[in-house]
């Protein structure tokens, strides 16, 4: 891991006019004053004032990049490079202006490697973990393409775009998470202090119970007889799962489960194939062969059914199969999927046919988004519902096999 050089992390103040004619004043990170001066001048700025000032190193955290620091990281970047600033000053002056420790030395390591003669998406794959996989292979396309900028700013937009989803799907699972957590805190305290007393109460005449009444009441006797047991093992199953999604593999192994679960598969495999038909477009508008294209847009996928189908697809395309025959014979893309990507073979607009399937899931994937918020809510609500239900059902059949017994 590179060190911050303390010559390259200098903080400049500055007095400037936007385009719009307003006077802006701020301060900008940058290696020396030129460098300084050419990232403002990029970001449309005529500069007034430039003077040196004391960095405060105090004011870094000791944290990796959020996602809207991703996205603006790329934006920056491709901004910058359509400007006309080389690819390693661009690095040099972004970095400079990162407040997130780990992330500012993550980027200086891809600087490193850079100097080295590493290519872009090889660096940012080996130094910069954390971006969406695609990222890489976009950079890689863009290398091939010779069009960086051009893959930076696509790559930031679909970026934006996820981050948009991913943040609507919170929103729209708040209320149901909060459902959730009310009813297991009303399951508990049922089984805690009203369980218990109805046990005690009907004690002697626990043969004449119901079925469903004995196993309610043998849960909460067990709960109530292990209660800091209990507790510890609740405990210990949110620390695995939290630190499973913190850890790549345990990522890995959540994201194999819900390619399996009803919505959520549908969701996650629409995801894949709008971001393979998305990359693909993109590398064949850009000049790329057929083949490589392909390959570049597999490698932007998690391992799963898909890529693997994909793999197969690389195959035979070389042993000059046509592209939806392969594909109808390896993926799960329907029928009018390999009708449009066959139309567009034929005509020679195949990059075009690619964009057209990736709007389709991409308008896919938001109908599924919202078909799954809009079942949550009611599922949770349903799930408590039956829950309590039944705990309620078995203690008045409890009841009544007394009353029975008494009469």
């Amino acid at each position: 891991m590179t060190n911050v050089d303390k010559a390259e992390d200098r903080q400049f103040q500055y007095r400037a006019i936007t385009r719009e004619g307003r006077a802006v004043r701020d301060i900008v990170r940058a290696r020396d004053e030129p460098a300084a001066l050419r990232g403002l001048m990029a970001s449309g700025l005529t500069v007034t004032g430039l003077s040196e000032v004391a960095l405060a190193e105090a004011s870094l955290t000791d944290r990796t990049f959020r996602p809207g620091e991703r996205v603006l990281l790329m934006r920056q970047l491709a901004l910058m490079l359509q400007a006309g600033v080389p690819l390693l000053e661009a690095l040099e002056t972004v970095a400079t202006g990162v407040v997130a420790r780990r992330g500012r030395l993550q980027l200086l390591a891809v600087i490193a490697a850079l100097k080295s003669g590493t290519a872009l998406g090889a660096a940012l794959r080996a130094h910069a973990p954390g971006f969406p996989y695609y990222v890489y292979a976009m950079a890689e396309v863009g290398e091939a393409a010779g069009r960086i900028p051009e893959v930076l700013r696509a790559a930031a937009d679909q970026m934006a775009y996820e981050d948009r989803l991913r943040r609507d799907f919170v929103n729209a699972l708040t209320y149901p998470a909060l459902l959730a957590c009310a009813g297991v805190l009303a399951v508990g305290f049922i089984f805690i202090e009203i369980v218990p007393r109805f046990s005690a109460l009907i004690q002697s005449n626990g043969g004449h119970m119901p079925f469903l009444s004995r196993v309610v009441f043998s849960i909460g006797d067990f709960v109530n007889g292990h209660l800091i047991g209990v507790g510890l093992a609740l405990a210990a199953l949110a620390a695995m799962v939290g630190l499973g999604a913190s850890h790549p593999a345990g990522r890995r192994g959540l994201y194999a489960i819900g390619h399996w679960a009803p919505v959520i598969g549908g969701l996650l495999k629409a995801r894949e194939i709008a971001t393979w038909a998305r990359l693909t477009a993109f590398s064949l508008a850009h000049g790329v062969p057929l083949l490589e294209a392909s390959a570049l847009s597999r490698q932007a996928l998690p391992a799963g059914a898909f890529r693997s189908g994909l793999e197969a697809f690389d195959f035979e395309l070389r042993t000059g199969a046509a592209v939806d025959v392969s594909l109808g014979r390896h993926t799960s893309l329907t029928a009018m999927d390999l009708s449009l990507l066959r139309a567009g073979q034929r005509s020679g607009a195949l990059a075009t046919m690619f964009a057209l399937l990736a709007d389709s899931y991409d308008d896919r994937l938001k109908d599924r988004m919202k078909q799954f918020t809009a079942l949550a809510e009611p599922a949770a609500i349903g799930v408590i519902s039956i829950v309590v239900g039944l705990i309620a059902l078995s203690l008045i059949m409890a009841l009544a096999s007394i009353y029975e017994a008494v009469s």
